[in-house]
């Protein structure tokens, strides 16, 4: 297991599930890719300049969150890589790790927008039910 592709929205089970792929990533040498995808809006109330403005703090958040968990992570004895998307969450990871050819996703069990009376969000679920490698899901 060489390459370890973990998903992160800023949310408790991301976090959780960062933990777990750096743990992971130690035992076996693997390089950690960390995915944030910010979802594209498609709420047809908000006017073109909106969606602009509320896509764009999306992403400074994310920006920072992500320089952050890098920033926790420099000192471990691991490659890691940060990466931010934009579109649909389970479609960006999907082909974000055939395209990487990841050995293993790691994923929250539901995320900052999911509902927490689901015991797997629609994201990681749709992760578990199209990825062609194996996926960690981390509650």
């Amino acid at each position: 297991m060489k390459r370890i592709l973990v998903t992160h929205d800023g949310s408790k089970a991301s976090d959780k599930a960062l933990k777990k792929a750096v743990e992971i990533a130690g035992k076996f040498e693997s390089s950690i890719t960390v995915l944030s995808v910010i979802p594209e809006l498609y709420l047809t109330e908000l006017s073109d300049m909106d969606r602009q403005r509320i896509t764009q703090l999306m992403t400074e958040e994310t920006q920072n969150a992500l320089e952050k968990i890098r920033a926790s992570l420099s000192g471990k004895s691991m490659d890691v890589k940060i990466i931010l998307r934009q579109g649909d969450p389970a479609e960006k990871i999907l082909e974000t790790a055939r395209k990487m050819k990841v050995d293993l996703i790691v994923t929250g069990s539901h995320g900052r927008h999911g509902a927490k009376k689901f015991l797997l969000g629609s994201i990681s679920s749709r992760i578990v039910d199209y990825s062609s490698c194996p996926v960690l899901v981390v509650k």
